[in-house]
């Protein structure tokens, strides 16, 4: 169960969609504080100021789109997990939602168990795809070659622009110490997104992801 001291915000311009969301998330994780906004720009203001834990966010809003939003949203309040709930289902829409740094991508087609898995996954910080977008880029193709393609593809979409900088200098072998050196950033903040990486690629160590990085030209 969820801390119902928890602040959600929901954002989408439909107000019977934001309606629903908020009864399921209220009677299944027990959540009660529900903020709503139904542009991007709002849904901006609103994060910088409350600072939710989580944003169940649609991709179409007026104003300001919510990929660009989440973008926003995580520059300044990276400790907020940002779930989009859209009906887009193509790679560069979902490719451009988790590099802006969305933690779940679900469709909104599907039932009230999706989005409470999705929370669940987020919560142990694991990235979620609803069923249909993880079979689409693996195991839903007979061709093992084919599938491996797609993997590596979904792959590359999940690490962001910064995780990636981090990425090519420690396949350069650079120390965590000269890496935050290089890009300005904290040595907590680089082993950050070395941990971010490794859970969002499934590799056990960093051995393995630099050997997966090379292999499959990441950099």
């Amino acid at each position: 169960m969820e801390n119902k001291n928890s602040k959600v915000l929901i954002v989408d311009d439909h107000k019977l969609f934001t309606e629903g969301l908020k009864l399921i998330l209220q009677s299944e994780l027990n959540l009660k504080t529900f903020f709503t906004a139904t542009t991007g720009k709002e849904a901006v203001e609103l994060a910088l100021k409350e600072k939710f834990e989580w944003i169940l966010m649609d991709v179409n809003l007026p104003l300001m789109d919510g990929i660009y939003a989440c973008g926003e949203i995580k520059r300044h309040c990276s400790n907020s997990k940002i779930l989009f709930v859209s009906m887009f289902a193509d790679i560069a829409t979902i490719g451009n939602a988790l590099k802006a740094g969305a933690n779940a991508y679900i469709l909104k087609g599907n039932g009230p168990d999706d989005i409470i898995e999705a929370i669940k996954e987020v919560k142990s910080g694991k990235i979620f795809l609803s069923e249909q977008l993880r079979a689409f880029f693996i195991s839903s193709n007979p061709n093992e070659k084919q599938n491996a393609e797609n993997y590596i593809t979904f792959s590359k979409h999940l690490i962001t622009e910064r995780e990636q900088n981090v990425l090519k200098l420690i396949c350069e072998g650079l120390t965590n110490e000269k890496i935050a050196e290089v890009l300005a950033i904290s040595v907590r903040t680089v082993d950050t997104h070395r941990t971010n990486m490794l859970t969002k690629l499934k590799l056990p160590n960093t051995a393995s992801l630099v050997r997966f990085a090379i292999e499959n030209k990441f950099i």
